[in-house]
């Protein structure tokens, strides 16, 4: 809790017995009074529900399995505003949630959040899109099954993570749009390249301190929202290297003047 507010986000991950790892993420939405309570349901529901189809099931159609923890979540939140007689618009939430198995993603989204991926490639790529109406409202899982994406990733993945709104925004800076890469790659390199963080039973503890603290720190001032992150690593997958550029430093400088050129075109008309 913040100024009297309680934390809106809640995240879940459990590990099964076959090796799968499933993750959600949700973010309550800040207008809506019992939005932390939703989140959490959210992500207990779909995680529970997953896990519960896995294990009786473990070749069952991911698919299917994470648009049933989708609608068994919004139901579950439609019954617990039900029976405290409130609106059920007081608890909109978000929710991401994957399913990670030798390397392979399967996804459900529903919010301003989102997905991201590190391939067998080295490549780093969205694999969710934020839902916004009209650019600027944030689509609720409320919105239901015609809105929710659900899907499976192409290839194999090295890493997965997920974050929250105001996380996810800062690995896409608005000078990266429309360049070839638009992800801040020394930034999410930071996050979920196993080969800078070195994941293993001794470390895990001071890798999560020292991104917590650098989600705390000055760099991340600029993110007023409440702040999650989940990151799962396959030690098993090595991400091929890319040349050393690939991972530098953008050019800022270049970028502005590039973006106040097409942004403000008669200043710099000749």
């Amino acid at each position: 809790m913040r100024r009297g507010i309680p934390c809106q986000d809640a995240n879940k991950t459990e590990k099964l017995e076959n090796g799968t790892v499933i993750a959600a993420i949700a973010d309550g939405v800040g207008s809506c009074e019992y939005s932390d309570a939703a989140s959490a349901l959210a992500v207990e529901t779909a995680v529970r529900v997953c896990a519960d189809g896995i294990c009786e099931d473990p070749g069952c159609d991911f698919e299917s399995l994470i648009e049933r923890a989708f609608t068994q979540a919004e139901l579950d939140i439609y019954k617990l505003a039900l029976s405290n007689e409130h609106p059920v618009s007081e608890y909109d939430t978000t929710l991401s949630l994957v399913i990670y198995d030798g390397g392979k993603v399967t996804y459900g989204h529903s919010g301003d959040g989102g997905v991201i991926g590190l391939t067998q490639d080295g490549d780093y790529i969205a694999i969710t899109s934020p839902q916004k109406s009209e650019g600027i409202y944030v689509v609720p899982l409320r919105a239901g099954v015609d809105s929710w994406a659900i899907g499976a990733a192409d290839g194999r993945f090295a890493g997965v993570l997920l974050a929250t709104d105001g996380v996810y925004d800062t690995f896409f800076p608005y000078l990266l749009k429309g360049q070839p890469v638009e992800i801040y790659i020394p930034l999410i390199q930071f996050f979920m390249d196993n080969r800078v963080l070195g994941v293993s039973g001794d470390t895990i503890g001071s890798i999560q301190e020292a991104r917590m603290g650098f989600l705390e720190s000055e760099a991340c001032a600029a993110i007023t929202d409440d702040k999650t992150v989940v990151v799962l690593v396959d030690g098993d997958i090595v991400p091929e290297a890319k040349e050393d550029a690939f991972y530098g430093e953008p050019d800022w400088d270049a970028l502005q003047l590039e973006w106040d050129k097409k942004a403000y075109p008669q200043l710099y008309d000749s």
